[in-house]
């Protein structure tokens, strides 16, 4: 064997193993990765699990929102709000009184 393939055989060997080397570190840091992720789909799952019960609380306040909406509506559709609308509803003054007045 010449020296020149005892210097090629070498550098082959040199770089094989600086690939290994990456590959090993590469494969630590996924498994380290991995975990995290492992962690946060746990986590994420107990926030889902205790929140579940929110579901149907929201649900009935969207029912109260819709009812309320077509309440108001149905209001609106027969005059019985004037022209301020929301404002007769919470504000005093005048236009409270003139609600009032039309029972």
């Amino acid at each position: 064997m010449g020296a020149a393939t005892v210097v090629t055989l070498i550098a082959v060997f040199v770089v094989a193993g600086a690939l290994a080397a990456y590959l090993i570190s590469i494969a630590l840091i996924l498994k380290d990765v991995s975990f995290t992720v492992g962690t946060v789909l746990i986590g994420v799952q107990a926030i889902a699990n205790q929140t579940a019960p929110l579901r149907g609380v929201v649900n009935d306040i969207v029912g109260d929102v819709v009812a309320m909406d077509s309440a108001l509506k149905g209001l609106l559709s027969r005059g019985q709000l004037g022209g301020g609308g929301r404002q007769a509803l919470t504000t005093g003054g005048a236009r409270s009184g003139r609600i009032r007045g039309r029972r």
